[in-house]
């Protein structure tokens, strides 16, 4: 059987809206139906109603101007539709970030002073797997070997708490494994803070491994910041050539 997801009552009433749009056929600058209106014809609550119309007003599907009402910003259907997917994953993934910071920064410190030689050895290796992966370009073993990588650092804090809170939300930190947005590259920049977080989990060093390992979630969250809403990732200017 499938898992059922859990749907907000603003994401509801914001897919409701989106549906409005395509079904009315309304174009950009077309105004929606007021507050009041939306309110009685859904029969939500004002509070629901502007959650899911804030949401929609952050990924410019729409625009709200005080006094005026709400206008149509973009009301092409497949851009709609991709700007809520890739917001959501963006929105998701950061806020695993998050959690990450918190949670695996525990496990860096601790595995400072835990880690035994065995599991340092088997980081090792997971790193050498890793950077043959992706230099014969096999994205998805490349990936295997980076959670594995992850794995065995948790295990290392030898904190059976700490690595069980983590392995009950397993599934929502392989996502940043699972190529997200469907980009295989998308982390590749993370893979030297790797190297220098085994190196300094090898010197023992606390302050230097947990600066290594902000660094690391640092180039992640930039990466998913930089993904636009049709799936690509935008490149900086200061990292464009000057050709």
């Amino acid at each position: 059987m499938r898992t059922i997801k859990k749907v907000s009552l603003s994401k509801m009433i914001a897919d409701e809206i989106k549906d409005y749009i395509k079904n009315q056929r309304l174009q950009e600058g077309d105004k929606l139906p007021s507050v009041e209106s939306l309110v009685k014809q859904m029969n939500v609550g004002r509070s629901s109603l502007r959650e899911g119309l804030r949401f929609l007003e952050a990924i410019e599907v729409i625009q709200v101007i005080n006094g005026k009402g709400i206008f149509v910003k973009d009301a092409n259907v497949y851009r709609i539709e991709a700007k809520i997917n890739i917001e959501n994953e963006k929105s998701f993934l950061l806020q695993m970030s998050e959690v990450r910071r918190a949670l695996e920064g525990k496990a860096v410190e601790l595995a400072v002073e835990r880690i035994t030689s065995e599991q340092l050895e088997e980081m090792e290796a997971c790193l050498d797997r890793y950077q043959h992966f992706l230099e014969t370009g096999k994205r998805n073993e490349a990936s295997q070997a980076d959670a594995s990588f992850h794995q065995v650092l948790y295990r290392a804090s030898q904190n059976v708490i700490l690595e069980g809170i983590i392995h009950s939300i397993r599934d929502n930190l392989d996502e940043f494994w699972k190529n997200p947005f469907g980009i295989e590259s998308i982390f590749d920049n993370s893979f030297p803070y790797h190297v220098t977080l085994l190196k300094a989990l090898k010197e023992r060093d606390q302050q230097q491994a947990m600066k290594e390992f902000s660094k690391l979630l640092d180039v992640v969250e930039q990466a998913i910041h930089r993904v636009d809403f049709e799936g690509r990732v935008s490149i900086p200017p200061e990292s464009r050539g000057s050709n």
